[in-house]
């Protein structure tokens, strides 16, 4: 992936602690609306917490990380300091963030031209939350992927790419039924394109190198 790597990925999973901090008014209230639901908001932050430390202690600044073995970044009421920490490091990432969303359609105009029909026609809409039902590797040099696209924006409930000519098939971890689609990047390469895309259940980068697509869908 060239913009929407794993990293990145579970830094924006994390930016959510930091977000609580920054948005929070009242904590009482807070957890009142969840009691309602027959949740402990405290319970389940202080289990988030024990999940995601390491993550939190590797991928943000060492200036949060006292209030992470402390436990205060999950407080309810923090302190003005780590609220400003918070702030300026959102602002830092989300900026980042969109400069990536930006770069990559930029990225993808500029391949438009070079990329057969049936590639630009599948990638005017993202497959953001489509979920893999199936993908096959096949003899002949093609690969299979069936889609579920109702989370999606696509008109179709489902949708049969079928990717021709592959020359390339590699991926960090095993994806296969019900593997969530996040982000994708088109490339051009020679003879061809390629994808790359970020799964998650589990989380992967994966990419594919093809000369071209068949897109069967089926309503």
């Amino acid at each position: 992936m060239k913009y929407f790597t794993k990293q990145w990925f579970e830094e924006n999973q994390l930016s959510n602690y930091l977000f609580f901090l920054v948005t929070m008014v009242d904590w009482e209230e807070e957890k009142a609306y969840y009691r309602e639901y027959g949740i402990d908001l405290e319970q389940e932050r202080k289990m988030e917490l024990q999940r995601d430390r390491e993550k939190l202690l590797r991928f943000l600044p060492e200036e949060f990380h006292p209030f992470v073995l402390d436990g205060s970044i999950i407080a309810g009421s923090p302190n003005d300091n780590l609220r400003n920490l918070a702030k300026i490091w959102l602002e830092h990432f989300d900026a980042l963030s969109n400069e990536k969303f930006e770069r990559c359609a930029a990225d993808f105009i500029s391949a438009k031209s070079k990329l057969p029909k049936a590639v630009n026609d599948l990638f005017v809409d993202s497959f953001h939350d489509a979920i893999i039902q199936t993908i096959e590797r096949n003899a002949d040099h093609t690969c299979t992927i069936k889609l579920n696209l109702e989370n999606t924006y696509h008109e179709n409930d489902m949708l049969i790419i079928t990717f021709t000519g592959v020359s390339e098939f590699t991926s960090t971890a095993s994806v296969g039924n019900g593997s969530w689609w996040l982000y994708e990047e088109v490339s051009i390469v020679e003879g061809g394109f390629r994808l790359n895309v970020l799964f998650d259940s589990p989380l992967a980068e994966f990419t594919i190198v093809a000369k071209d697509v068949v897109i069967e869908s089926k309503q």
